[in-house]
């Protein structure tokens, strides 16, 4: 799917993404959600609410290309930490 605007639907359609280019690593968290505020998405994981970390990324950059693609960008250079993290 294209993230064509920063819509609620566009937003969840980006979170389902990222959690299914997380999956395709092995790599799960039992928390997972995307916000955005003031044009900033943030992707928020974790197993522990205390202890949530998040990705933050801006969301006119990627307006017009497609979720997957967009999951893959931001989340493969930083997998081996994901992994990591996910495993505490």
């Amino acid at each position: 799917m294209k993230f064509t605007s920063i819509s609620q639907s566009n937003i969840d359609e980006l979170c389902i993404a990222f959690e299914s280019c997380l999956t395709k690593h092995d790599i799960t968290f039992k928390y997972v959600d995307m916000r955005e505020d003031n044009g900033i998405l943030s992707f928020i994981f974790c197993n522990d609410p205390d202890k949530a970390r998040s990705v933050e990324l801006e969301s006119e950059r990627f307006i017009g290309l497609d979720t997957e693609y967009i999951a893959k960008e931001i989340l493969v250079p930083i997998l081996p930490r994901l992994k990591e993290y996910a495993q505490k």
